[in-house]
């Protein structure tokens, strides 16, 4: 998924689904606030605020939920290494902080969510409704499965209705003055193309010989980069919960329950099979002396008579791929002819969908506006949406439930060895009293720790260098694999001798002579352009060639740079012509700005989307510096040791 939102990022289709994904995480934040449970829950207390406990049954459930959305959004592309690069276990303990906080604060507010409205509310949810009725056996369902009784449900249901109240409080509150509109669609609409040359810092080689007493003096000044980490070497006990699936069968009961209480995730949507041509004329394309304000008129009136001019070509019989691959502006789908492929209702804006549901599979609907351009539509086949019947998922719901009473079972054998384990500190004796065997790793350190049978386990490593000597750590469990481990020998930090790693000192000397003359190099650049701006005719002569964008946007990643703000803000206050340089990371530009296109003013649906999104976001600062504001109040302790 990831890869073909990089191939096609400057598709209107692509953007308007990575929107969609956009708004359905932010729906998740109360959703994960209100699925802790009630403060009945077990567990240890995993933080205190104000006095007020964060159990640890409530912190795992959250990070569990936090997990599972990613993992739903990314699929086979989420790894556990994303968990710790997202910081997911901060994230979920900052959540809860923050909810607690809150509903303290909503209490001292005297703001309060009667019964009627969580009943009503709860009513509403579409994991209970059943032909758009609530279906009091799909709550009973779930709240058996989430091992819940109802009062402690309908309590977190509670809580997010309470969290909504305060939210709305700011929301209220928010406004958008013309300034703000006017600069947000200056920072959408107005946009620079750029000529650039861009080069690694050690792209040039330095011509210093290097002998045996400058390696001797380049080790003994950087003596630590080559030093040898602290080492370790452990035992561990691997299980892995698919190798258990095969001795589960779930019964006819479970799987019916399972269906009940899943019954939303097997909703089918209406989806479409459909093709557009998309006609947008830009202002900077009408020539002549004209306002901004006219230019937009006439592009829009020129790209309206086009798109009724090609519709009449259709009427006629014209072929829609070919013209759809000849004039279309969505480059994207254009060269497939039109083509879309399929889509759930819901992906695409509301003028386009609804020109979808006015045609017959086959039809041609006539141009259609929206704030990409015109569109003009075909209609391949739709599909009506339904609910899938238990039979047709039955085997899919096996194989999930396999898969979750599978990790029960390894979860329930991982902590048994634990506890043996404890005991003597024997882990041979404690996995063999499972048929299990234990493994010893070779030396790792933190830094490089490539050992492929472990292979992307960030918390095995972490475990492994808090435990002492003959110690044997918690379980880490995840949901494909569990560990037990044990450190039985350690090596402390050491500094070799340089014959011991002189290649490794030379490339090192070799890289930084090279940064020191790719730097020269860089500075020499800057000051010919000074004297010179012809960019092509410098940048030849050492060997370097030059790259050209297409326009972007403030508010978009410059094509073949990246999203680097320090550039983005130098070249929409550079003039045409004008050069602009920069060292960013381990890269250095220089760049020549070609061409600027402005934007005019927004029209009122435009007007209409910028409110309402500077009014978001305006609402979300607010509300989060409030937060912040409560929360730099508060007493809050946290055992770190639960985390």
């Amino acid at each position: 998924m990831l890869s073909i939102i990089r191939e096609h990022a400057d598709s209107w289709m692509i953007k308007a689904i990575l929107w969609l994904i956009i708004f359905a995480f932010v729906g998740t934040i109360f959703y994960s606030w209100g699925m802790g449970g009630s403060a009945s829950s077990g567990g240890g207390v995993i933080a205190t605020v104000n006095g007020q406990k964060i159990l640890q049954a409530e912190y795992e459930r959250n990070f569990n939920n936090l997990v599972n959305f990613y993992r739903q959004q990314f699929r086979s592309q989420f790894s556990n290494d994303m968990i710790k690069k997202l910081d997911l276990k901060n994230q979920t303990l900052q959540g809860l902080i923050q909810k607690k906080i809150l509903l303290i604060e909503a209490n001292k507010q005297n703001i309060r969510v009667s019964d009627e409205e969580v009943i009503s509310y709860i009513k509403k949810l579409p994991s209970f409704q059943d032909d758009k009725k609530f279906s009091e056996p799909a709550y009973r369902n779930y709240i058996k499965i989430q091992r819940l009784t109802p009062g402690e449900f309908e309590e977190s249901q509670r809580e997010i209705l309470l969290l909504e109240k305060l939210e709305k409080l700011f929301r209220t509150h928010s406004k958008a003055t013309k300034s703000e509109i006017l600069k947000e669609f200056s920072n959408q609409e107005d946009k620079v193309k750029l000529e650039y040359v861009r080069f690694t810092s050690d792209h040039f080689t330095s011509e210093t010989k290097i002998t045996d007493q400058t390696l001797q003096d380049f080790f003994q000044a950087n003596k630590t980069q080559f030093q040898i980490p602290p080492q370790i070497r452990v035992k561990y006990v691997k299980i892995e919960s698919k190798d258990y699936e095969s001795q589960v069968e779930p019964r006819d009961e479970d799987i019916e329950d399972h269906y009940q209480t899943k019954i939303a995730d097997f909703q089918v949507k209406k989806k479409y099979k459909a093709s557009h041509i998309l006609i947008n004329l830009k202002p900077s394309e009408i020539e002549g002396d004209l306002s901004e304000e006219e230019k937009r008129k006439q592009a829009d009136k020129k790209a309206k008579l086009k798109s009724n001019e090609l519709l009449e070509k259709l009427n006629k019989g014209a072929d829609f791929g070919e013209i759809a691959k000849k004039h279309s502006d969505d480059s994207a789908s254009g060269i497939n002819g039109g083509g879309l492929g399929e889509f759930p209702k819901g992906t695409m804006v509301s003028a386009f969908e609804k020109a979808l549901d006015n045609l017959k599979p086959g039809e041609i609907s006539k141009p259609i506006l929206s704030r990409f351009g015109y569109h003009i539509i075909k209609l391949e086949s739709v599909e009506e949406k339904r609910l899938k019947p238990l039979d047709e998922v039955k085997n899919e719901i096996i194989e999930s439930l396999k898969e979750i009473k599978a990790r029960q079972r390894v979860k329930r054998i991982i902590k048994r060895i634990h506890m043996a384990a404890q005991q003597d500190g024997n882990l041979d004796k404690a996995a063999d009293g499972h048929q299990l065997k234990t493994t010893e790793t070779t030396f790792f350190s933190k830094e490089n720790h490539n050992i492929p049978e472990i292979g992307d386990q960030p918390e095995f490593f972490k475990t492994a260098f808090i435990l002492g000597k003959n110690k044997v750590g918690e379980p880490i469990i995840t949901p494909e694999v569990s560990y037990i481990l044990k450190v039985i020998e350690e090596k402390p930090k050491y500094i070799p001798e340089l014959r011991k790693v002189q290649e490794k000192v030379k490339d090192a000397l070799i890289e930084s002579n090279n940064k020191t003359a790719t730097l020269k190099k860089f500075e020499e650049l800057k000051e010919s352009l000074k004297e010179n701006k012809d960019l092509e005719k410098i940048v030849k002569s050492y060997g370097l060639s030059i790259s050209n964008t297409p326009f972007f946007s403030k508010s978009e990643s410059i094509p073949g740079i990246g999203n680097i703000e320090q550039i983005k803000e130098n070249s929409f206050a550079m003039k045409t012509g004008e050069f602009g340089s920069a060292q960013v990371r381990e890269r250095f530009y220089l760049y020549k700005l070609v061409d600027i296109e402005k934007s005019g003013t927004p029209d009122p649906e435009q007007t209409k989307q910028i409110t309402d999104k500077i009014k978001t976001e305006k609402t979300r600062q607010a509300f989060q510096e409030w937060i912040d504001n409560l929360k730099a109040g508060a007493e809050i302790l946290v055992d770190k040791t639960l985390l």
